[in-house]
């Protein structure tokens, strides 16, 4: 049975910032509050520590939940925390709720990262609606993990360097896997394998996947520094791909909750006005679409919906459809009617 409890009116269409949100967007939002939810009551029973993050830091200060025109939640903890996390989470997760990690395995392009989801496609069973209020859509949350930094210049830029090389060596890994690597790309491997295995005394062997390998050498170099003294933290991803910095220790030890769709509360920093400034500048102004993947993220899962109850010949259930505001389909399941095949 779900954890939260939301009011019938919660999940009718709305428009919020002039934005309308269909009945299956929130839908979609509960089944992530959910997943939330349990996060939240594994983190206080075993006092591991997370905050909402990027995206969600901001819906929860500027909008007190989603933003209405993003469909995920992010939360970050410290690395001592995550590390709590990944001990618990094997006891404690429930049978409808699965993991996605860094290790054993991550999907080209990589995410340094953990996260819980409900599962890896679309589902119509009685069970799986009745956990998530009506949405068929895998969805899920992601953690980001945060890792002290060295405050002494020569030591970061060192461990900079080794990070980024790991990278490097897992995106060419991936294409030496799938035999579409160039001759070019082919010599920068060998160049950056042969230092890696030089700095760490390590051979990547033949005896498990490399790309594995190279994965635990990449966690083991974010987190050289978490026994110094620094309290400035970052995620790895977000520095690399995005340039970001300027995180500190205390965002997440000095929290506060708030209120998050009026259905929960969560924790934010106390300095959380700090922190968005930090990354977003004026987060007050809102500024519509600017995440990493289309919205809505269940885009192609709902085409494959509509395919599947096509190709059979099926009546799609009133549940599944989505209206804009002025009461027509947003998506037309007829424009799937003549879909070849499905496999």
């Amino acid at each position: 049975m779900p954890i939260l409890s939301f009011p019938d009116e919660y999940f009718k269409n709305e428009k919020r910032c002039g934005f309308h949100i269909t009945s299956m967007m929130k839908r979609l939002w509960a089944s992530q509050m959910e997943m939330l939810a349990w996060v939240n009551d594994v983190c206080n029973k075993y006092d591991i520590r997370y905050i909402m993050c990027y995206g969600s830091l901001i819906g929860t200060v500027r909008h007190k939940g989603f933003i209405p025109w993003d469909d995920d939640i992010d939360i970050a903890m410290l690395r001592s925390d995550y590390e709590k996390l990944l001990e618990v989470v094997p006891l404690e997760l429930p049978p409808y709720l699965y993991t996605k990690s860094l290790l054993p395995g991550a999907i080209p392009p990589k995410e340094m990262g953990f996260g819980i989801t409900n599962g890896k496609m679309l589902n119509t069973s009685p069970a799986f609606l009745e956990h998530f209020h009506g949405c068929p859509y895998s969805t899920g949350i992601d953690v980001f993990v945060f890792d002290r930094i060295p405050e002494n210049k020569e030591d970061y830029e060192y461990q900079d360097k080794l990070i980024r090389l790991l990278d490097r060596l897992l995106m060419l890994q991936w294409k030496v896997d799938d035999n579409t690597i160039s001759e070019k790309e082919a010599s920068e491997y060998q160049a950056i394998r042969s230092n890696i295995e030089a700095e760490f005394d390590f051979e990547l062997s033949d005896n498990e996947p490399k790309a594995l390998q190279i994965l635990r050498l990449l966690d083991m170099a974010c987190k050289l520094c978490e026994d110094c003294m620094s309290d400035k933290v970052e995620n790895r991803e977000q520095v690399i791909y995005y340039g970001e910095v300027g995180f500190k220790e205390k965002y997440f030890t000095d929290r506060i909750f708030v209120s998050f769709e009026n259905v929960m509360t969560v924790p934010i920093p106390r300095d959380y006005d700090e922190l968005l400034r930090k990354i977003f500048g004026q987060y007050e102004v809102p500024r519509k679409f600017t995440a990493s993947h289309e919205y809505p993220i269940y885009k192609y899962q709902r085409e494959f919906l509509y395919k599947a109850y096509n190709e059979r010949g099926w009546d799609i259930p009133e549940q599944f459809l989505e209206y804009d505001e002025k009461g027509k389909l947003v998506v037309d399941p007829a424009s799937f009617r003549n879909c070849s095949r499905i496999n």
